[in-house]
């Protein structure tokens, strides 16, 4: 049988074209935006954060930029999964479809990891009007995944809460994958039962009420991100993000667990 590394590595690789796609349209938006406020000196920029000059506009406005971009492919990779996840060719590998299912949603996030770190290559960049020095470092800082220091001598993030910093990205990432994963296997395997043919409504239905849950669901624990994106102790103490972490890991856990399920009992057998 095909082990786990193999279908990661094809997965992988296959995966990896998107990744350039993607950046260089990432690279194609950094010059547009930059043309236009140098053409049109509107540096009131994305935020509405006042700017003198290009490189003071990308010192306030390219964490936004690297955010937009980053939800689109993080789109893109869902779609590439489901694409995996019901394809015959794919399947027809000798491997047990909850590895095939597992190397897909994680050959996504490494991808996910890789563009990021292609971001951030892109945006020490941009820095280096204002941050010469330690730009590389001021790119990762405003999003929380570097040591902050707001005056000399008192670290904001320690290295323990910059771990639970990378650990809560990566379980976003996750759920939002599982997620996907299970609006998709789950519509299929009701509308299985239905004793009608035309099915496509149905699952639009079920998909649509899925996303409306999960949105409400999520509006209530997003409010609770400003945990996240502060940097006082103050609120670390009475909302951390541990906590966070914790409850991240558990939904993303359940959901993991049902999509294994669906793909070896409902799935599987369809492909077969």
């Amino acid at each position: 049988m095909t082990n786990f590394w193999t279908l990661f590595r094809q997965m992988w690789t296959q995966k990896r074209k998107f990744i350039y796609l993607v950046f260089l349209i990432n690279i194609f938006a950094v010059v547009f935006l930059s043309g236009y406020f140098l053409l049109f000196k509107n540096w009131n920029g994305l935020a509405n954060l006042p700017s003198k000059n290009l490189g003071q506009f990308w010192r306030n406005n390219f964490v936004y930029v690297t955010l937009y971009i980053d939800f689109a492919f993080c789109a893109i990779t869902c779609w590439q999964n489901e694409k995996i996840n019901l394809s015959q060719t794919w399947h027809l590998a000798a491997s047990d479809e909850r590895k095939t299912y597992l190397a897909n949603i994680f050959s996504s996030l490494l991808a996910c990891g890789y563009f990021f770190l292609l971001q951030e290559i892109v945006n020490s960049l941009l820095l280096i009007p204002s941050c010469v020095d330690d730009r590389f470092a001021k790119s990762f800082i405003y999003f929380c995944l570097y040591q902050i220091k707001t005056v000399p001598f008192v670290e904001i993030t320690s290295n323990r809460m910059l771990a639970f910093h990378w650990l809560f990205i990566i379980l976003i990432i996750l759920i939002i994958y599982f997620f996907v994963s299970f609006a998709n296997f789950s519509s299929r395997v009701i509308t299985d039962f239905l004793p009608f043919k035309s099915t496509v409504w149905a699952r639009l239905l079920i998909i649509a009420i899925l996303v409306i849950v999960a949105a409400y669901c999520g509006m209530i624990f997003m409010s609770k991100l400003q945990g996240f994106v502060d940097k006082s102790p103050n609120l670390q103490a009475t909302d951390p993000i541990w906590l966070d972490d914790l409850c991240l890991f558990i939904v993303s856990l359940v959901f993991g667990i049902l999509n294994l399920v669906f793909v070896k009992k409902y799935l599987e057998p369809k492909i077969d």
